[in-house]
């Protein structure tokens, strides 16, 4: 590991394993450094590359990670992998995901398809978060992971709008560039399409991971109390609706008189002036 890397470093370290195109390292960068291992990882982002099997990573035993992000393999738990194949003849690296978290992260996040055996996993897919994209993807977490609501989804004109990866020839790359939220021209469409993580999703996870990081390092902040908000911007409206009217007229009238107190006395006034005029 390069020296930045100490226990004296400032950002968070971040361990992105299982990623040779490592797109969703473009969002986890802005939640530290991110170091990620694939057997052929390629240098199309902010992070770190380093090309090694998930199986013998070279990294020292004395370097921990705040948060690790592993994507094993999924084909054993794919739909089309039964219609082509036999899903058995693909691995199950789910286990040594944990081996590797356990051994060098404080924090880690499993991705891979909903029907993986994964433990408590929280799912999500592209309907929570205002996203055209049919994409439900299961997350195994060491930290609690709020779990959004399903929406309902997309049509125009009673027509249906959302796609799926499966017919990624649907749209172009700089379509899913834009679902993805990633920069489309450092991947390829199939790849940005059907294997990366949409950044929405990491957010929503990391900004919960962020909660246990902060809290761990006295980061934590006292955030004001809301509980009564819109009670208390109530009464301070009413109060500014009657505030005295010495600040608003020429005079002094008395401090306790409110707008409508003053213009109901002006009022009064008036009226006993024009009787004594009768008179």
């Amino acid at each position: 590991m390069t020296p930045e890397y100490g226990e004296d470093r400032e950002e968070p370290l971040i361990l992105h394993c299982f990623a040779d195109y490592g797109v969703e390292s473009e969002a986890l960068a802005c939640y530290g450094n991110v170091v990620r291992v694939g057997i052929d990882a390629m240098d199309t982002n902010e992070s770190i590359p380093i090309k090694a099997d998930a199986y013998d990573v070279p990294i020292a035993d004395d370097v921990t990670f705040n948060l690790g992000v592993f994507h094993p393999i999924c084909k054993r738990w794919a739909e089309l992998t039964s219609l082509s194949g036999n899903p058995d003849d693909h691995p199950n690296q789910i286990p040594q995901a944990r081996e590797i978290a356990q051994q060098y992260c404080d924090h880690y996040v499993i991705e891979n398809k909903p029907n993986a055996p994964l433990k408590d996993p929280v799912y999500l897919d592209g309907k929570m978060f205002g996203l055209p994209i049919d994409y439900e993807r299961a997350f195994e977490t060491s930290f609690p992971v709020t779990q959004p609501p399903r929406q309902k989804r997309f049509s125009h004109g009673g027509t249906k709008v959302e796609t799926s990866p499966y017919f990624f020839s649907e749209r172009s790359r700089r379509w899913w560039g834009s679902v993805k939220g990633y920069r489309e021209r450092r991947y390829p469409k199939e790849h940005l399409a059907k294997n990366s993580i949409p950044a929405p999703y990491i957010h929503h996870i990391c900004r919960d991971w962020l909660r246990v990081y902060e809290a761990a390092n006295g980061e934590t902040v006292d955030r004001p109390d809301y509980s009564n908000y819109d009670e208390r911007m109530e009464s301070r409206r009413r109060a500014e609706d009657n505030e005295s009217i010495y600040k608003y007229v020429d005079g002094d009238p008395q401090m306790d008189r409110t707008l409508d107190s003053f213009a109901d006395g002006e009022a009064d006034s008036e009226n006993k002036e024009e009787s004594e005029d009768d008179d």
